[in-house]
């Protein structure tokens, strides 16, 4: 029975992706041996385009360049689901071929440019110096200092800071925002003429990331967007999934999040998530990968109160 159910919600995740949207999805790639890239979204208008997250790497960004440039219409609005740099960093790329670029976003981005953001360059600047450190990696970093060193790019235009819409032609995307989840704040979209949800890392396959995330807030946020009438729901990180694989996704998410939250041992937490979202883990080729992310995840932040403090609501 537990492998029909895998192979059900597998294909709840691959179905979606095939069927037909009215928006183009560019898939953030993980290369090997550097930082991955966001999945990208981009709506078209009658006369204008709409992209929702813009990636890290140029390669991923030129790609939303090419789109805009072939149907011949500028993009006129960036929507950031949240702060992360595998999300932002192509907001300057993309405001250098289209300067009028209005970006929506939350404020958060504010306090993790200062705190963050910000702790980590002084190792990156040696980075930098390190002949050991191969030329890929030091090409991330250079992303990473010359986007906090533009938050003019990073910081909104239209900050979001509660419900809002936002109208593309004749179509009204819903921003909605979520307090302290996978961040301070992240914005997801819902689209309810193609019943389709954008929830940036709210959902990442094949786990949850957890370096800047409070659990609390974040199983409300999921518990929220499983309320809405949707038929797709896309990811931050992997394919495209249904509102069952959605469902499955969260119940999982709140069964490993109480383990954290209880007495049992790192690895019955671990077990609880590979179990009850095999199907997610399945996504990955390596599962030792997710099952030591796991492990760290619950000792190195769920369970260390002075990460629970910074990350969650006072």
């Amino acid at each position: 029975m537990a492998t029909i159910a895998v192979a059900a919600l597998v294909a709840g995740l691959a179905g979606s992706a095939a069927a037909p949207a009215p928006y183009t999805f560019i898939e953030g790639k993980v290369p090997a041996g550097v930082q991955p890239d966001g999945n990208s979204i981009m709506f078209e208008g009658p006369k204008d385009m709409l992209v929702i997250d813009t990636g890290r790497h140029p390669e991923h960004t030129d790609k939303i360049i090419a789109v805009a440039k072939a149907k011949n219409k500028p993009i006129t609005a960036i929507i950031n689901t949240h702060w992360h740099l595998d999300h932002a960093t192509g907001n300057a790329r993309i405001r250098a071929a289209y300067p009028g670029a209005r970006l929506y976003a939350s404020t958060a981005v504010e306090g993790a440019l200062k705190g963050f953001l910000a702790r980590n360059v002084d190792q990156a600047r040696a980075r930098l110096d390190d002949p050991a450190v191969p030329e890929p990696q030091k090409a991330d970093t250079r992303l990473y200092l010359a986007a906090i060193n533009d938050p003019a790019n990073l910081i909104p235009d239209q900050p979001v800071r509660a419900a809002m819409p936002v109208k593309l032609g004749g179509r009204t995307l819903q921003l909605h925002l979520a307090s302290h989840a996978a961040t301070e704040g992240d914005v997801w979209v819902h689209d309810p003429a193609s019943k389709t949800v954008f929830v940036g890392d709210l959902v990442v396959i094949p786990l949850p990331f957890f370096d800047t995330g409070c659990a609390e807030g974040w199983r409300r946020a999921l518990a929220d967007i499983d309320q809405l009438d949707f038929q797709t729901l896309v990811p931050g990180h992997g394919l495209p999934m249904d509102h069952a694989a959605f469902s499955s996704y969260r119940q999982a998410f709140d069964a490993f999040t109480a383990c954290a939250d209880s007495n049992q041992a790192t690895a019955s937490c671990v077990a609880t998530w590979m179990q009850q979202g095999a199907a997610f883990v399945a996504m990955h080729p390596d599962p030792k990968y997710t099952e030591a992310a796991l492990a760290y995840y619950v000792d190195q932040v769920l369970r260390v109160p002075a990460k629970r403090a910074e990350y969650c609501a006072k």
